[in-house]
């Protein structure tokens, strides 16, 4: 079994988790804006204890994916700058694939 990864994909790979850890913080931000909805009362407080940890945990979530990300484009961009340089070691001598 061989698998293929280009250092465009992981950048490609990085950008879609930042995204996906910014989805989340909204998520988390949004959810936590809305609980003035259910105005005064013990409603507002028991949401505010059963979202809380869920909310918490996304952002934990989110925070993680984003570091993943960040690190996923270095690496890509690192690989594609080792792909260049590897490349132009055998671009005269004709052993290039």
């Amino acid at each position: 079994m061989r698998i293929e990864v280009s250092g465009d994909d992981l950048v490609a790979l990085g950008e879609s988790m930042g995204h996906v850890a910014a989805d989340l913080a909204w998520c988390a931000d949004s959810a936590a804006s809305r609980a003035w909805a259910l105005g005064p009362g013990r409603s507002r407080g028991a949401l505010a204890a059963v979202l809380g940890d869920f909310e918490h945990q996304r952002l934990l979530l989110g925070r993680r994916l984003d570091d993943l990300a960040s690190g996923l484009r270095r690496a890509g961009a690192a690989y594609v700058d080792v792909e260049q340089d590897a490349a132009s070691l055998f671009a005269g001598s004709g052993d290039a694939p």
